[in-house]
């Protein structure tokens, strides 16, 4: 009767440790050498604390109560040193071949008393060319998916084009977008990947390991990981003056990306973070996620885009640009002006809505410089676009690139392809488009 209790007793124990020791999926395999000592320091804490039940009570727990420390400390130093064999070629290893990516999302304004979140959403990408993004209201809480997106945008890409749908399930609207890209020269750098997947893992593959300094471990979801840290180019334009930080924490079984927590300073000199979260790939998306019909009973307005990239377009001869405080005098005068980078319009083909026409140019790396030094050390001036003396508006000073600026024409009312011919030295053939 004995041997069966004791049989019964072990069986208990195994599970009990086995359920201990379950963490999180996937759990790094602990040798079953570490597991027979820690059921054996169990097994240990079982036997004193039944031989001191003739002492008081608080007396009977110290043995037992120790050992146990003993064996959390076993647990400990194995999770903190198993995750310590984990590399940066380990985590970029895990992104050699994928084709589906997601993964949650928020942003936030960094403060002392912690992140007051902006936005929220979920994004879902499928090579080649599908993606699909749910926005969330910024107060959500940890459960978005129950509450329902307040948004959902989802792209269908193609080499030269692209279509797409915008659908409000709160007011029963949607927007149906139909995008063209053109280029006179070749592929435009500036137009969004085909392929997503590789595109948003390309930055972590190209960071060689001497870049990155491990931060520590910590537990993620159950998970044990490990924490890198390097810094992120391609964010200037953001904020010329401001680093970004990036650090990725990744499973210590096999360098998997649990999370990645992203530091800058936007152009109003605000802390800002953002993080994702849940990130998987390679898991199966159904071709639903990216069905672009509307829902029946919807209301729908239809949109047309036209993205233009120019090769080696400049103003044309006689064309003036002056930029700088209103009623002062222009920080930025023509000659400051390297090329007219692109230009995008918008259409709306079911309404007599008058074309939105915007375009992106390229100043002198000095230019830019002032002009954005300018209008941080000033934030309540007003900067200003002269556009050869016929309209006056507000540019983009960040957003388009390093040395970019962009800034709206449609008051001039004249559609993208006849701004090409009266302000530009290029135009793009559109055959009678």
């Amino acid at each position: 009767m004995s041997n069966t209790n004791e049989t019964h007793d072990q069986g208990c124990l195994d599970h009990n440790l086995d359920r201990l020791l379950e963490l999180g999926e996937p759990t790094p395999g602990m040798p079953e050498d570490l597991k027979a000592r820690i059921r054996s320091k169990l097994t240990e804490a079982g036997r004193e604390s039944g031989y001191k039940k003739i002492l008081p009570s608080r007396w009977a727990l110290w043995p037992a109560a120790a050992t146990v420390l003993a064996v959390v400390i076993l647990i400990v130093l194995w999770y903190g040193n198993s995750s310590k064999a984990i590399a940066w070629a380990d985590v970029q290893g895990q992104l050699n071949q994928v084709h589906t990516l997601t993964l949650s999302a928020l942003t936030g304004i960094s403060a002392n008393t912690g992140m007051r979140i902006t936005e929220r959403y979920k994004v879902y990408y499928k090579d080649p060319g599908l993606s699909r993004l749910e926005e969330y209201p910024p107060d959500a809480g940890s459960g978005p998916i129950e509450k329902g997106p307040r948004k959902i945008r989802i792209i269908r890409r193609e080499p030269d084009s692209n279509e797409g749908v915008t659908l409000y399930p709160g007011t029963g609207k949607a927007e149906l977008v139909d995008s063209v890209l053109l280029t006179d020269g070749p592929e435009p750098p500036s137009q969004p990947a085909l392929d997503l997947v590789q595109f948003n893992w390309e930055l972590i593959k190209k960071t060689t390991a001497d870049k990155t300094r491990r931060i520590g471990d910590r537990i993620i979801n159950g998970v044990p990981a490990t924490g890198f840290e390097f810094e992120m180019p391609g964010r200037e334009y953001v904020n010329p003056d401001s680093q970004t930080h990036a650090r990725l924490w990744a499973s210590g079984k096999d360098g998997t990306p649990l999370l990645i927590e992203i530091d800058y300073r936007d152009p109003l000199g605000q802390n800002m973070r953002t993080e994702y979260s849940d990130i998987q790939w390679n898991v199966p998306l159904d071709e639903s996620l990216f069905d672009l019909a509307i829902p029946e009973g919807w209301s729908l307005i239809r949109i047309r885009t036209e993205s233009a990239e120019y090769a080696n377009a400049g103003l044309a001869p006689g064309v003036t640009v002056q930029i700088g405080p209103e009623g002062r005098d222009p920080l930025i005068e023509t000659g400051d002006v390297v090329r007219v980078v692109r230009g995008d319009q918008t259409t709306h083909p079911d309404s007599d809505v008058p074309p939105d026409a915007r375009i992106t140019i390229e100043l002198k790396p000095e230019a830019i410089q002032r002009l954005r030094d300018y209008a941080r050390n000033n934030p309540k001036e007003l900067i200003i676009v002269d556009f050869n003396r016929q309209i006056k508006v507000v540019p983009n000073l960040y957003g388009a690139g390093l040395l970019q600026l962009s800034f709206d024409l449609s008051l001039l009312d004249l559609p993208l392809a006849e701004l090409e011919i009266r302000y530009f030295t290029a135009t793009i053939e559109r055959n009678g488009l």
